[in-house]
């Protein structure tokens, strides 16, 4: 019996294939453990080696899931509460590696370019944090809404809650969006814009909101200066417990980790543009506005988030169920080959750009560009 049709008449047998997707919290521990197994600090650089080298190839080999293993039946919901606590029982581990990375730069003489790599390595561990917060971010039970705080904050991005359920899947491919890539546009001048685009996004959602209810901005009502608060206090109490030399490993590992959400939605909606009605309104998201990829190793750490068509057409399904749906815009290579090609602008160009253009047949005028964003923009502030 071959492990496809095994799956197929045993469904419930695949819950164990997404439980290797919690050992990627683990990845940045290997810094650590080599250097104590080895007293060699040059290892802090092994996950980082594995990360943005090893893990691309083995997506290039182990290809895509055009068998759709990872996906489940609707009709499978007694499953479903598996899945779901799986995603929150990432939150202890989480910390585990985060907290273990701490302890070990702020304990032990390191040269800088150890605890640079150290802090690189928890910074991409934190990545999976950011993406489980986004998982059950998008539930709407109290237990879930916490759990994704939580989840959230030793990245200092809290209010990505907010900004991307009320924000981004409203706004996405289009002008508006600041968390969707201009043609053109380099990884790096768009996490320039993304970044505080979120923050501000985010901050105006909210007092929207404080203004219906009638509560103060300011106050812990506002789910922006709750996480804000939240996150201090966090980065306060191990502050406290390791003193201030943690504090360079705390900042970098935050703004890596915050760096890869910005990577992940550059590559997931680069140069896509949602048409217009004849009012000049946006037409509803559809499938075909996100970059999608089968690739099985991707789609394994990362809660089937690069099946990123389906999850945009329906932000509120689980992961387990989300699909590979036919026709929708297909990335050339997982995420961790167009991640790596980001960091290369001519490169990630080279590539993506003649995918952009096929996708649409030539016609530019269904690209998002740059000149269309600013004229629409400035048609909006005048």
């Amino acid at each position: 019996m071959s492990i496809v049709s095994y799956f197929e008449k045993n469904p419930s047998a695949k819950r164990h294939i997404w439980l290797v997707s919690m050992t990627y919290p683990f990845i940045p521990l290997l810094g650590v453990g080599l250097i104590l197994l080895t007293g060699n600090a040059h290892f802090a650089w092994a996950p980082i080696v594995f990360i943005y080298i090893i893990m691309p190839m083995i997506e290039n080999v182990t290809g895509d899931d055009d068998h759709d293993l990872l996906g489940l039946d609707h009709e499978s919901v007694q499953l479903s509460t598996f899945y779901r606590f799986m995603v929150h029982a990432s939150l202890p581990v989480i910390y585990m590696s985060w907290l273990v990375g701490a302890w070990y730069v702020a304990t032990h003489p390191l040269p800088v370019s150890s605890y640079i790599a150290l802090t690189w390595a928890h910074g991409a561990g934190l990545a999976f944090a950011l993406n489980s917060g986004h998982e059950i971010g998008h539930k709407t039970d109290k237990f879930s809404k916490w759990a994704a705080l939580f989840m959230l904050a030793p990245v200092f991005y809290g209010h990505f809650r907010v900004e991307h359920n009320t924000g981004h899947h409203s706004d996405v491919a289009t002008p508006r969006d600041s968390a969707t890539a201009r043609f053109g546009e380099s990884y790096y001048s768009f996490m320039a814009r993304e970044y505080p685009g979120a923050w501000k996004r985010s901050w105006r959602l909210e007092s929207k909101r404080a203004a219906r209810r009638g509560y103060s901005k300011f106050s812990l009502r506002n789910e922006v200066v709750l996480t804000v608060v939240m996150q201090l206090a966090l980065f306060a109490a191990v502050i406290a417990w390791l003193g201030w030399t943690v504090v360079p490993y705390l900042l970098g590992a935050a703004a890596f980790g915050s760096s890869m959400l910005s990577m992940q939605n550059f590559v997931g909606h680069y140069g896509l543009l949602r048409e217009k009605r004849p009012d000049g309104k946006y037409l509803p998201c559809m499938p075909h506005h996100s970059w999608n990829t089968k690739n099985i190793v991707t789609n394994m750490i990362s809660y089937n988030l690069a099946r990123h068509s389906d999850h945009h057409a329906h932000p509120s399904r689980h992961y387990q169920h989300l699909r590979n749906l036919k026709g929708a815009p297909e990335l050339p290579y997982g995420y961790g080959t167009m991640f790596l090609l980001a960091y290369f602008p001519p490169l990630f160009r080279k590539v993506m750009d003649p995918v952009v253009i096929a996708n649409v047949n030539g016609d530019m005028s269904k690209v998002l560009t740059q000149e269309l964003a600013n004229r629409e923009l400035a048609e909006m502030a005048s």
